[in-house]
């Protein structure tokens, strides 16, 4: 069985005691490793199997993933029965512990209910039968090669579907039929008239608007303190946002790769230049499946002392096209001349980009209130901090009377980081926040030395 097929199976398992089960069986895990991994992902198994190798790699888990393993588990045994068996015991008949996790209490009732009643979801056909369940009668294997020829899925999927319902045909294929309509629904953008107040699929993407969510965030991995851990939990944020762009800054060559195995199923990856020993990277999301890649440049700084470069990633999103810049400007206030120079030349290079479509840049820009004054071609931006309307709450990405990771004596707030885009009126800026607040217990301290910047905008 290959990666895809696992996780197909995977997405068959009901309750979080089946999920930590399966996530033993499959990866050799411990117990609190299978359950701080499906608390950080709100207990998505496939998540959960992505997020498995950054858990088992910590010490500890935070305060909130216990407290959000509680709730899960809660929610999970007020609503389901079933329990998770080793392979060779025979499984619970409960429906409630075949089918997979339900988006509410009340679509999991329904879903029993039809089962039980013999709905085969997508026709809405009834099939009268005498029991509640109707089992395979001959040769189990010609109940997978029928279910793999009927729906067009592996036998391997076929056999996890009848594993999981006791060798029960029908309600093996009710499983897989609505686990394969979910995930086409899922990579499809829903999309809000604002007149109708109408969803549609992105086909009808020309005519309506949606939201582009991004994130902006210094992980700080020139820090060497509480690294790992400290990054873990910047990829656990990253997975419950779920945004359609990620723009980090002080990556180090220790973070790439598990930037691939965490998030490469999920994001493109475009990566700065690595010949400094930290650098940009531009991560975009794949889930929509209809994303296209159009263009990626790499630009030094020709004057910085300090290996600053720009990152550009240029892409055909929901049919959209965008350009997507990120940067981390030179530090410090002795090197202001140097930053403006710098600023300039990344809003002059985005003006000059003749191709079509909406640009954003974002990044730790190190830039002070009083030397965006003189950035040339400021007036053809929109600050979106300002046009969201200046909420003090995020203001501040850089406040060293509330982050102690630097253990800076002084005591200082200033806004390091920030998003600007060129003014359109394809995008409007409607939501920043900032995220990354919460200390580690682990390492006592927070993710990073910088809140991350966390932007919505309204896409037409």
């Amino acid at each position: 069985m290959d990666e895809t097929e696992e996780l197909e199976e995977a997405n068959l398992v009901r309750t979080t005691e089946d999920a930590v089960g399966w996530l033993i069986e499959m990866t050799g895990c411990s117990a609190q490793h299978a359950k701080i991994a499906l608390s950080r992902t709100s207990g998505d198994i496939s998540d959960a199997l992505d997020v498995l190798p950054t858990v088992q790699s910590e010490r500890l888990s935070t305060e909130q993933e216990v407290r959000r393993l509680i709730e899960l588990a809660d929610a999970n045994s007020s609503s389901s029965t079933g329990h998770y068996e080793p392979s060779g015991h025979k499984k619970s008949s409960s429906m409630k512990d075949v089918i997979e996790i339900p988006d509410s209490d009340e679509e999991m009732d329904r879903d029993v209910t039809k089962i039980k009643n013999g709905v085969i979801s997508g026709n809405n056909d009834v099939r009268e039968h005498n029991d509640d369940v109707t089992r395979i009668h001959g040769n189990p294997e010609s109940a997978v090669s029928r279910i793999s020829k009927k729906l067009g899925v592996s036998e391997d999927r076929a056999k996890a579907a009848l594993k999981m319902t006791g060798n029960d045909e029908k309600s093996a294929v009710d499983i897989i039929s609505r686990q394969l309509r979910k995930r086409k629904r899922s990579d499809e953008p829903v999309i809000t008239d604002s007149k109708t107040s109408e969803v549609g699929p992105a086909s009808n993407l020309a005519s309506k608007p949606w939201e582009l969510v991004l994130l902006s965030w210094n992980i700080d991995g020139l820090c060497e303190r509480g690294i790992s851990e400290r990054f873990s939990a910047v990829i656990s944020e990253i997975k419950t946002i779920n945004p359609h762009v990620v723009m980090l800054q002080e990556v180090v060559e220790e973070h790439v790769e598990r930037i691939r195995s965490t998030l490469g199923k999920s994001y493109d990856v475009t990566l700065g230049d690595r010949s400094s020993s930290y650098f940009n990277v531009i991560l975009v999301t794949r889930k929509v499946g209809s994303l296209k890649i159009l263009d990626k440049n790499v630009k030094k700084f020709p004057t910085s002392i300090m290996g600053r470069h720009l990152v550009q990633v240029v892409c055909e999103l929901f049919g959209r096209q965008f350009k997507f810049y990120t940067s981390h400007l030179e530090s410090m206030k002795d090197h202001s001349a140097e930053r403006i120079k710098q600023l300039d030349k990344v809003l002059d290079y985005m003006l000059k980009e003749t191709r079509p479509g909406v640009s954003i840049f974002a990044g730790d820009m190190n830039v002070r209130d009083f030397e965006i004054s003189r950035i040339k071609n400021i007036q053809n931006f929109e600050d979106v901090w300002e046009c969201t309307g200046r909420d003090p709450t995020a203001r501040y990405t850089w406040d060293t009377t509330a982050n102690s990771n630097t253990g800076a004596p002084y005591k200082c707030k200033l806004r390091f980081d920030r998003i600007y885009l060129r003014k359109t009126t394809e995008c409007k800026p409607t939501k920043l926040e900032l995220v990354g607040k919460t200390k580690l217990c682990s390492c006592d301290m927070f993710p990073s030395d910088h809140w991350g910047l966390l932007a919505k905008f309204a896409v037409k």
